[in-house]
């Protein structure tokens, strides 16, 4: 007597559905002539992360003691909500020799603005590509012809508007008309940026927005673009002054919506991913792989999947190019020092019990 042996996809090639295995395989393959209704899963991306680069402006005190406005940036507290937006935009205050100025919660080596990140609710305004195309006159029958006539490239400019949720202290507010308080005095010559930037003819206050769109795992990149450069404009500021005797609080700024004006984007260039972990270098050596290699050096420890959540904002992004996997990275004595502490609790767990 022979042994059978019926799987489950065994089964399912005897109904309309057809092997569950090759369901993929076949839709590239052929054209399902028979109609038979498609077992393949549907597309499903999670939202995924938007990131802000710091704009480098010169914040530094004899430049801001020409602006009025600018007082409360120079304040001495350290955990104070004007000293983290002061080192936000002003990435170099905190690596002046002998001067620097000491901010607890802002990580210097931080390419991004996390305040940004972890409290945005919307960004839209992405263009489209389009291209067009040239149309002839019709000829004596009506006949026409035609051809592409425009790069798919889009160069022109354009404007994302972001919505924040707002927080207590209503510190991005802050962030915000500071930095287009900043743009508004170099313009009118009130400040100056930092020398490099005159030399170069660069722009200090502009950002860069990278889009990144993950699966639902929260582990690859599905799609990624970026914004040229970007600059914020506009900010809801007066509605903060509305009055109303018949509301007990005042809850017209718990969001804030800022647009940016952005110059061009690039959509899933492989540029963009080398781009992104160029930033991320730069701001922290450490995070740039050493000639040869691809992925960070060893002063950093790739986190596992697994330990993810007890190093919640915490660590360095980083994109792997061949897998485009989404990695995070901390220095080593840092994740020895987590892990331990978690061990000790286990251990500590256990004794009790």
């Amino acid at each position: 007597m022979s042994k059978i042996g019926t799987s489950l996809n065994d089964v399912f090639k005897s109904t309309p559905l057809g092997d569950m295995r090759s369901a993929i395989g076949t839709t590239f393959y052929g054209i399902n002539h028979r109609q038979t209704p498609n077992p393949v899963p549907i597309n499903v991306d999670g939202y995924g992360l938007v990131f802000f680069t710091r704009p480098q402006l010169n914040l530094s005190s004899g430049n801001i003691r020409a602006e009025r406005k600018f007082t409360q940036l120079l304040s001495t507290l350290p955990t104070s909500i004007q000293r983290i937006i002061r080192c936000y935009l002003d990435p170099r205050l905190m690596l002046t020799p002998g001067a620097g100025l000491s901010a607890p919660f802002v990580d210097n080596q931080n390419a991004f603005i996390p305040l940004l990140t972890n409290h945005l609710l919307t960004a839209t305004g992405w263009p489209d590509p389009v291209q067009e195309t040239f149309t002839s006159k019709p000829g004596a029958y009506k006949e026409v012809f035609g051809f592409t006539d425009s790069s798919l490239e889009i160069y022109s400019a354009y404007d994302i508007t972001a919505t924040f949720r707002n927080m207590v202290g209503d510190p991005i507010t802050q962030l915000f008309y500071n930095w287009l308080l900043y743009k508004s005095d170099v313009f009118k010559g009130i400040l100056v940026p930092y020398p490099d930037f005159l030399v170069k003819n660069e722009i200090d206050y502009n950002t860069s927005v990278y889009r990144i769109i993950l699966d639902k795992t929260k582990r690859f990149v599905q799609k990624i673009a970026r914004t040229g450069a970007a600059e914020p404009t506009t900010i809801n500021l007066g509605s903060a002054f509305n009055f109303d005797s018949e509301k007990p609080l005042n809850e017209s700024h718990d969001r804030i919506e800022m647009q940016f004006r952005c110059y061009g984007a690039c959509y899933n260039d492989p540029i963009i991913v080398h781009e992104f972990n160029k930033v991320v270098g730069i701001f922290n050596p450490s995070m740039r792989p050493l000639a040869g290699e691809k992925l960070p050096r060893s002063s950093m420890h790739q986190v596992p999947m697994a330990s993810l959540d007890y190093f919640n904002c915490r660590g360095y992004p980083f994109i792997d190019p061949d897998t485009m996997e989404l990695l995070w990275f901390v220095f080593e004595e840092d994740y020895q020092n987590v892990m331990n502490a978690f061990q000790r609790h286990q251990e500590a767990l256990s004794a009790s019990n």
